[in-house]
């Protein structure tokens, strides 16, 4: 099977370096100064479960690998349209576009372009990031990828992409419900993403702290009353899995999103918390905890994207 992966950050990287050191054909599209480091150093991944270096095929142009059968989408969100289009090369009629992203509306993007049949649901659960050029690193337990067919259907091609995983030695499972699996995650990660970048702390001082994991609890509460207005069925138990599940993460990780706003990066706030209160309107649903961590980190991502904006204080008067 030929695999690509667009993205190589740090779900794609560790993934990606998995299935490299197994031996699987497997070609990266990744861009500036991070695949000019991969390209002369190899890809480094530092990990709590045993380091490793390879050397990968890496492009900033994905005609230079063509077609795929399996593609790894692991982009942010808000860059999921743009990567969907620069990788049509790498897909044709029987290429399985996998989306390893955060957030919900991801798959109906890639629907938009390449059809439901090319496109499979998964996400990951991982503590990986991208620390410098050329280094993921990774902490805490393995990665896991859960995956499955839109349809719920266990086919062949999706049995094909476990035997993959595994034989990569990733921890995947497939779902016969990909849809409550996004969710659940959704929830996670508004709740966790939200409250630790909104209170500029890493996830063990949120959970410590009584008000703050009341407030990671109600954030999460909402998406769960959101979900089931929408009509997924949810685990009754899901806010508790996500907060033992929160419990489980090693105490000084931070977030995606609040590591982006320590380095001022673009943060994935309108896919996550502010989805939730896009949705929430839409159907009437009150989601008043996350419309608040939506409103102070989108301002703050105005200021990352628009630095000149937050010097020119005359304009806010």
């Amino acid at each position: 099977m030929k695999i690509g992966v667009m993205g190589t950050g740090g779900v794609g990287g560790y993934f990606g370096g998995l299935l490299v050191r197994a031996g699987l054909d497997t070609h990266f599209v990744a861009r500036g100064k991070h695949l000019r480091t991969i390209q002369d150093e190899g890809l480094q991944v530092i990990s709590d479960q045993g380091n490793f270096r390879v050397r990968i095929h890496a492009t900033a142009e994905p005609d230079e690998i063509g077609p795929v059968d399996l593609l790894l989408f692991c982009v942010k969100s808000y860059d999921t349209l743009d990567a969907a289009r620069l990788v049509a090369p790498m897909v044709e009629e029987e290429t399985m576009i996998l989306t390893l992203q955060n957030g919900i509306d991801n798959i109906e993007k890639l629907i938009q372009i390449y059809g439901e049949d090319r496109v499979l649901g998964g996400t990951s659960f991982i503590e990986a990031s991208l620390a410098s050029p050329g280094m993921i690193v990774h902490t805490g337990k393995p990665g896991r990828i859960a995956f499955g067919e839109l349809s719920g259907q266990r086919t062949e091609r999706v049995e094909a992409v476990l035997r993959v995983f595994q034989q990569a030695g990733i921890d995947a499972e497939l779902s016969p419900d990909i849809s409550q699996v996004l969710w659940s995650k959704f929830l996670f990660i508004c709740g966790a993403h939200g409250v630790c970048t909104v209170s500029r702390s890493p996830l063990g001082m949120a959970l410590a702290f009584h008000e703050t994991r009341e407030l990671l609890e109600g954030v999460m509460h909402e998406v769960e009353t959101l979900a089931r207005a929408r009509g997924v069925a949810m685990p009754e138990t899901v806010v508790e899995d996500a907060i033992l599940l929160a419990e489980s993460y090693n105490k000084k990780f931070k977030p995606s999103m609040l590591r982006d706003l320590e380095w001022r990066r673009s943060m994935e706030i309108e896919a996550l918390n502010g989805m939730v209160v896009k949705l929430g309107k839409e159907i009437g649903v009150e989601t008043p905890l996350n419309q608040a961590i939506y409103a102070c980190l989108k301002l703050e991502n105005h200021k990352i994207l628009n630095p000149l904006w937050a010097t020119q204080l005359e304009d806010f008067t």
